[in-house]
């Protein structure tokens, strides 16, 4: 009589699979967890560099609005009318120098108990060339005042009434006046002004002739909106803005203040920082987490006098946009197949496991 073997089943155990996928589930989650994060981590990286670039980009921008000022004004030290007030006011050299030098303190002791229409008040402010800058002014809305002096630093023409008279002793006047051959180009950090109440800078140049060399000098005095507007015109990208701010952390120019805050700007330390570490961007560990971008180039090593910082920042959760949230529906989605599978293995486990025949009592007498 021939043995009959009987073939073995392939079983599958769905307690085994159940426990294995819950096993699985705890390093799956934390893979995914991993993978997120180290996304996260090399996307802020990536927009770290883009926001520098954006800085560096904004540096160059108001770079050259400063350099456009100076041209313009250079141009007006080319006016014929501005030339000749100069030159009037330098025709004192040929008298006596003396005589000249002890004039100029009693006319500053003068000048501000002088009405607008004194005859000495009139004669400087009421000139073609006081007349012209008035209306060169009233074209250009970012030019607040003008005033031009000779030779000796005394006012020969102004858009208003000054406070004073005589300028060769003050430092923006002494700078541009420089060796007296060429001059030099003056630009001034900002200052607020509170009967305006906004931020003012001013930018001086001198009167040069090819054979006598400075002969005067003129200065202009500017309102910050033209850089206020550069500034705000800057497209940075979604959630981030481009901000400039003087090194003690004065706002210059950023998104959420005006020249009504004058408030020192919170992250102005961390800024500094990165600045001397030569840092292209960073990340803020403050309160609110933020991503900093840095302009590498320096507005003092072009202009002494303005120490200023241009930078792009975003908050972190503006800047990586929905990457946490999808983290957040991704293992929400993961924790839901896994409950899933395990309460669709349990029943059918159950019914698997259920004998085909029920079992009869009887059969235990047997």
């Amino acid at each position: 009589m021939s043995a009959v073997v009987e073939k073995e089943k392939v079983g599958f155990d769905f307690r085994t699979f159940s426990l294995m996928m819950l096993i699985a589930f705890v390093p799956m989650l934390a893979g995914t967890w991993w993978l997120f994060a180290s996304y996260e981590d090399a996307y802020l990286d990536l927009t770290g560099g883009h926001l520098g670039d954006i800085a560096e980009t904004a540096f160059h921008s108001v770079n050259g609005y400063l350099g456009n000022q100076i041209i313009v004004v250079a141009g007006l030290t080319e006016v014929p009318s501005l030339q000749e007030v100069v030159r009037t006011g330098n025709l004192d050299l040929k008298k006596d120098l003396e005589v000249v030098r002890k004039s100029i303190p009693k006319m500053e002791t003068l000048w501000p108990t002088l009405s607008r229409e004194a005859p000495q008040a009139k004669a400087i402010l009421e000139n073609p060339a006081s007349r012209f800058l008035r209306r060169y002014i009233e074209t250009n809305k970012y030019y607040r005042d003008i005033l031009v002096t000779d030779f000796f630093g005394r006012l020969v023409a102004a858009t208003s009434k000054q406070t004073g008279y005589y300028f060769a002793r003050e430092d923006w006047w002494k700078e541009t006046y420089g060796d007296g051959v060429r001059g030099s180009v003056y630009i001034s950090d900002t200052h607020y002004d509170p009967a305006s109440k906004s931020y003012l800078m001013e930018l001086a140049q001198p009167f040069v002739e090819r054979d006598t060399g400075v002969v005067g000098v003129i200065k202009v005095v500017l309102n910050m909106q033209g850089i206020h507007a550069l500034i705000a015109s800057m497209q940075a990208g979604p959630g981030t803005s481009v901000s400039l701010i003087h090194a003690k952390g004065d706002v210059i120019s950023a998104l959420g203040y005006t020249s009504l805050t004058q408030s020192t700007y919170p992250a102005t330390l961390d800024i500094l920082n990165a600045r001397e570490k030569g840092r292209r961007y960073f990340l803020s560990t403050a309160s609110t987490p933020t991503m900093y971008g840095l302009s590498q180039t320096s507005f003092q090593q072009i202009y002494p006098h303005l120490n200023w910082i241009v930078f792009t920042g975003g908050k972190v959760s503006d800047v990586i946009g929905p990457l946490p949230q999808l983290r957040k529906y991704l293992i929400f989605l993961l924790g839901g197949v896994f409950f899933c599978v395990i309460i669709a293995t349990l029943i059918i486990s159950r019914v698997e496991s259920r004998p085909i025949i029920e079992e009869d009592p009887h059969l235990e007498k047997l």
